[in-house]
């Protein structure tokens, strides 16, 4: 029983994931008070992520609870001040957690105000991969397909209690996805969304 090897029959719970920073790289500048997108991905499946910073818990990302096998999420993290910061990204399968990726970020004091995105257009961001979209705005409705990490939707409507976004993707179909800001980050005008049916 060396423990080597072995890709069959895995349930959920068990292994142990491990984690990895894709970006952005360690040394790098960032300004302060904008967000950063710290994208990671693991080895096997997770159900949740933690972002440390100096030691300290800066968020924590909770992943869809049907998602199996690798993930990639996007994690943000908004420094308010210069400085240098070592940040520390933890995967989890429920108990089990992985080894922290590590990641030393150098913040100026130089934050450039990009356009504000009041275009009076809603937008989403998907955070996490293996995001569901569905024909109705229900988890047991039929899956449509899942998102890919990054993508960017336009919602166009909303469920009565804005449970659900109604989303366009840039190839125009169009579906419901679950209203989860861990899982979608939205921007933009959208207070007054209309209800869809």
């Amino acid at each position: 029983g060396g423990g080597l090897g072995g890709d069959g029959g895995s349930t959920t719970g068990d292994t142990m994931p491990s984690v990895r920073i894709v970006s952005p790289a360690s040394g790098q500048t960032v300004p302060a008070n904008r967000f950063v997108d710290i994208t990671v991905e693991t080895d096997s499946t997770t159900t949740s992520f933690l972002l440390k910073v100096n030691d300290r818990v800066a968020s924590s990302k909770a992943l869809p609870p049907d998602m199996v096998g690798p993930v990639q999420a996007i994690l943000s993290w908004k420094p308010e001040r210069e400085g240098a910061y070592n940040l520390e990204v933890i995967a989890f399968n429920e108990d089990n957690a992985s080894a922290p990726a590590a990641l030393a970020l150098t913040v100026s004091g130089t934050a450039v105000e990009g356009p504000s995105g009041a275009t009076g257009v809603c937008t989403g961001r998907v955070l996490v991969s293996q995001l569901n979209f569905r024909d109705a705005p229900s988890t047991s409705a039929v899956r449509q397909g899942q998102f890919d990490v990054g993508e960017t939707v336009t919602i166009t409507g909303r469920n009565p209690d804005t449970s659900w976004y109604y989303i366009q993707r840039t190839n125009g179909q169009q579906a419901w996805v679950i209203n989860n800001a861990q899982w979608m980050q939205v921007e933009g005008a959208c207070d007054n969304l209309p209800v869809s049916s």
